[in-house]
């Protein structure tokens, strides 16, 4: 007798909850230590899960940090794709309001992975996936550079981005994304020089 699609989606269920509290506990902890401090037993007690359980899903603490960043990184990626060149030429602040929604949702995880304790892999992960976007897709972007500038241009661009997502978080995010969206979008098309003159 085979398994029941209720079964099926009881059981999904119950593994995305399972995963969720691991992953929240783990976001807990990686406030106040580093995750090769955090043990399997104190993050288990504090999701509430078994730690046999735990191990039916990951190897250990830092398999499940690893496997949490993919999927957010993922989750950046098919973001990224729902806009083609034209799209964001016409319209970056929807773009933008995008990215930053995605961040606001993910917000526990993203403040830490990319402040001051932040995990490398993850933030140049990041800056590589906006990168490969921005040159190969997104040619409008890049196209007044000159092609030794690009790299520069670039650095400069996915920083300032980065260093306003860290504020955004310190600052207890009193901007909506719709709002943050548009700072950035008047932050690159100069409205920052305008408004220093």
């Amino acid at each position: 007798m085979g398994t029941s699609v209720k079964e099926t989606d009881t059981t999904d269920r119950r593994i995305r909850k399972t995963r969720a509290a691991l992953k929240a506990a783990l976001a807990e902890l990686m406030q106040v230590k580093q995750v090769k401090d955090i043990s399997v037993r104190e993050l288990t007690d504090l999701a509430d899960v078994n730690r046999g359980t735990f191990y039916l899903h990951y190897k250990d603490v830092f398999d499940l940090l690893e496997k949490t960043e993919d999927d957010i990184l993922a989750a950046f990626k098919e973001t990224l794709d729902e806009f083609d060149e034209k799209s964001v030429s016409d319209d970056a602040t929807r773009f933008f309001e995008s990215v930053y929604t995605l961040c606001m949702k993910n917000g526990d995880f993203i403040r830490i992975l990319i402040g001051e304790n932040g995990d490398i892999r993850f933030l140049n992960c990041l800056k590589e996936l906006v990168r490969e976007k921005c040159l190969n897709e997104w040619s409008f972007i890049t196209k007044k550079q000159r092609p030794e500038q690009i790299d520069s241009y670039y650095a400069f661009i996915v920083g300032g981005l980065i260093s306003l997502l860290q504020y955004w978080f310190s600052s207890g995010m009193k901007e909506t994304p719709h709002e943050l969206a548009i700072i950035t979008g008047d932050m690159l098309t100069g409205g920052l020089s305008m408004k220093l003159k």
